[in-house]
């Protein structure tokens, strides 16, 4: 039953990695406005990330500053979020480069409350790691749409199909890694158990 199960799983596993080697080869190939459908998934990564701020008001036992800024940091993700997703499915004449104008302003305010978060929080018992943290990826990230606009999304949409690709191979290698071991372990195991049978050796008496 376990070896049906093993068989199952690597089945699946191997399906999976097919599934993802494609989406990623798929994903590397497309143009301009598939890009913009990237950007619209970035706008949804935003609500997520706003959504995000206020669990934290719930988890971080902060003080009225810091929820103010949590709270402004939320709504300002989500609205922009909703925003670039409206925009960049319901506008066709709304350019990519633009949407990654507004991702990259929203990133700089996110930026900047996340370090004073950071500040309001430093005297205190909570570790202020994650939000320096946070905000230097986001100025990172938003000086790379305020640079490159106008490839930016393209990059970023054949950086994804590069890791789907290589995480789909990877997954497969595993798996065909994974059988041949099963095979020999089943192999060895049978071995032992006829060397073990009763009666199977030689009767030296």
């Amino acid at each position: 039953m376990a070896d049906t199960f093993m068989k199952r799983h690597l089945n699946t596993t191997v399906v999976l990695a097919a599934i993802l080697a494609i989406l990623g080869i798929y994903m590397m190939f497309q143009g301009d406005s598939f890009a913009k459908a990237f950007v619209a998934l970035l706008g949804l990564g935003m609500v997520g990330t706003g959504i995000n701020s206020f669990v934290s008001m719930g988890v971080y036992a902060v003080g009225p500053k810091s929820k103010r800024a949590l709270l402004i940091k939320g709504l300002v993700n989500i609205g922009v979020g909703i925003l670039v997703v409206v925009l960049s499915l319901s506008t066709k004449n709304f350019s990519t480069h633009l949407l990654l104008y507004i991702l990259a302003a929203q990133l700089v305010v996110s930026a900047i409350i996340s370090l004073l978060q950071a500040f309001l929080l430093r005297k205190g018992n909570i570790s202020v790691s994650p939000f320096l943290s946070e905000a230097l990826f986001s100025l990172l990230l938003a000086a790379l749409f305020f640079a490159f606009p106008t490839q930016i999304g393209s990059l970023l949409l054949k950086l994804v199909g590069v890791v789907l690709l290589a995480s789909g191979l990877a997954m497969f290698f595993w798996s065909v890694r994974i059988r041949k071991l099963s095979k020999q372990f089943s192999t060895i195991e049978g071995h032992m158990e006829v060397i073990g049978e009763p009666g199977s050796g030689e009767d030296r008496s």
